[in-house]
């Protein structure tokens, strides 16, 4: 069957993160979402609707699927940014002719070849949602339409996601750990005498290659991707999803991190959305509570909304570097590139490329940034390919 993953017209409210990824890249639970589609449709031929300016980037990250294709084929329409599960899509798949909504929002279709090509031909799912007089469906199926929406649901989408690491076994460590059936790791991981490990609150899962140090505390649900380092005295408590080789240190606490990020050193980091590539100087810490215990509001793409939340953190995009002892207020949105060494707390919303030192904002210097990011990537063992290149020049001439 064909399953088409679409992106909607709102996927920059996931900014920063969206800016440099679609939005079914992002992390929720254990998983980005296309990663769990990706398992629960292992036979299926996807292809991928997104953004014209990720299309170069995202052939590359995703090799093996079609990417916004001009010829559309009979199948069903899955909106990225959620939390899909088995009978839902089961259930898509037997209604044809149907439109599938979740609050009023469009998050699926099945179509057949001629309405499918007709809602490309018109623009598609990225310019505006299908309306015809086909039959509709309404489902409970969460979506994720802010960041602080992924790090509030992965608590819970972690206890599910336990399901797809059933490879993983209970560790043969003399680490101190609790409620131990409820742990999963991989063979290759390495948990060093010391530390504790504690999954009596929710699962703990760990990939391959990861190090945990002596005398760090690890609280469940958590997700550790593959070749993390986790050092030592590191406290990184419940409803945290770490993406692969990142490092940490300090205090994290409902925390999402993309992956190829550094928070090494002390200082509290809660409540939290960070990109790849980002590197937070010793001492970074922010906050994720008002003094007056009031909701928190926050900017996305120029408007102000909202949480609904008392506790929201901070939200970082890719190739963010941060100076040692900065302080980042409660909502507080990094745009990509930015470099932060500001003197007291810094504005709550930094545009992309921004270049905030003492107490001054200018913009950074592209040739400065993309040597530095291109250094970053070589220390990994990883190049800066053209498409990345092109599409990060692309967010700074904006």
């Amino acid at each position: 069957m064909n399953i088409y993953i679409y992106e909607n017209n709102r996927a920059l409210n996931l900014s920063p993160i969206s800016l440099t990824r679609p939005s079914f890249d992002i992390r929720c639970g254990a998983l980005t979402f296309i990663e769990r589609l990706s398992i629960l449709l292992p036979d299926e031929n996807i292809h991928l609707c997104i953004r014209p300016e990720l299309e170069d980037v995202t052939k590359e990250t995703f090799p093996g699927h079609h990417v916004n294709p001009n010829h559309i084929k009979e199948g069903i329409w899955l909106l990225g940014n959620v939390l899909w599960g088995t009978e839902d899509i089961s259930a898509i798949k037997t209604q044809k002719s149907t439109l599938f909504f979740s609050n009023n929002t469009l998050i699926a279709a099945n179509l057949s070849k001629e309405a499918g090509q007709k809602w490309i031909e018109s623009g598609g799912p990225i310019l505006n949602d299908l309306k015809n007089d086909y039959a509709r469906c309404d489902l409970n199926t969460p979506v994720v339409e802010f960041l602080w929406e992924a790090v509030a649901l992965t608590k819970q989408q972690i206890e599910k996601d336990v399901q797809f690491f059933m490879e993983f076994s209970s560790p043969d460590s003399d680490a101190i750990l609790i409620n131990r059936e409820n742990i999963f790791v991989h063979k290759s991981v390495i948990i060093s005498k010391g530390a504790v490990i504690d999954a009596s609150k929710g699962p703990v899962m760990i990939a391959n290659d990861t190090i945990v140090k002596p005398l760090s505390y690890l609280e469940g649900p958590l997700y550790l991707g593959e070749k993390c380092i986790i050092e030592p005295m590191t406290q990184i408590k419940g409803g945290c999803s770490i993406g692969p080789v990142c490092r940490l240190g300090g205090e994290v606490n409902s925390v999402i991190i993309q992956g190829w990020t550094n928070k090494v050193h002390d200082g509290h980091l809660g409540d939290a959305y960070l990109g790849q590539w980002v590197n937070l100087g010793a001492g970074t810490v922010n906050s994720n509570l008002k003094n007056n215990y009031s909701d928190i509001d926050v900017m996305v793409n120029g408007t102000k909304i909202n949480t609904g939340s008392k506790h929201i953190g901070c939200f970082i995009g890719d190739y963010v570097k941060t100076a040692i002892g900065t302080r980042l207020n409660t909502g507080t949105v990094i745009g990509t590139g930015s470099n932060i060494a500001f003197n007291g707390f810094p504005p709550k919303t930094i545009q992309p490329f921004s270049w905030c030192v003492g107490e001054k904002i200018r913009r950074n210097k592209w040739e400065a940034f993309i040597e530095t990011a291109k250094i970053v990537k070589n220390r990994r063992g990883l190049d800066l390919s053209p498409a990345e290149e092109k599409l990060l020049l692309n967010i700074f001439e904006v």
